[in-house]
């Protein structure tokens, strides 16, 4: 299990069983969270305490990670049974924001992606032929994140809580400087 993925899961899954946890948080516009340029201070200040905090290392350097978490038993969920939830993982190094994974089983905002498409999803596709397949994606990664200095990768994931049990799916598709698959991931946890 690679290290992005481990924290992430943990950040996510830290506020799934209650019957309301963590603060219903305002996920920021994507002119707010821009990679390489928003800082830590900026987010903070927008977003107000995150629910968990921690760090990890990345391709040799430090990133700290934030996470805003949010459940609600019976509210509008994707899947019947499901406590929706919602979580915006962010991720700086060195105070500049290098990666942001967001996740939602709410209907409202969900992050489904189909997960047999997935499994199609190849090395040297297009990021078009990726976006074409799945839709867009609400999570972005880029150094040190990812291992190519120039690359970067978009990330599909969904996590689902039914009672005690957890399910989650994500794709991470690395992308080289001229938007071509150079790797596919995609792990899927847990079941219902």
């Amino acid at each position: 299990m690679n290290t992005l993925r481990t924290t992430f899961i943990i950040m996510a899954t830290s506020l799934l069983f209650g019957c309301s946890a963590g603060v219903n948080f305002k996920k920021l516009d994507e002119n707010q969270l821009v990679l390489g340029v928003t800082t830590k201070t900026e987010v903070l200040t927008a977003m107000g305490k995150p629910n968990t905090k921690g760090s990890a290392v990345y391709n040799g350097i430090n990133v700290d990670v934030i996470n805003y978490s949010y459940a609600k038993v019976g509210g509008d969920a994707l899947n019947p049974g499901i406590t929706p939830a919602r979580s915006q993982g962010l991720f700086f190094a060195d105070e500049i924001l290098v990666g942001k994974n967001y996740s939602s089983s709410f209907n409202i905002d969900n992050t489904y992606f189909d997960v047999e498409k997935a499994k199609t999803i190849k090395e040297g596709q297009s990021k078009s032929d990726v976006i074409e397949t799945l839709g867009e994606s609400r999570s972005l990664q880029i150094y040190p994140l990812v291992n190519d200095k120039e690359g970067y990768a978009i990330v599909y994931m969904l996590t689902q809580a039914k009672g005690f049990k957890l399910k989650q799916d994500i794709l991470i598709v690395e992308f080289d400087s001229n938007d071509v698959v150079t790797k596919s991931s995609l792990t899927s946890t847990g079941q219902f």
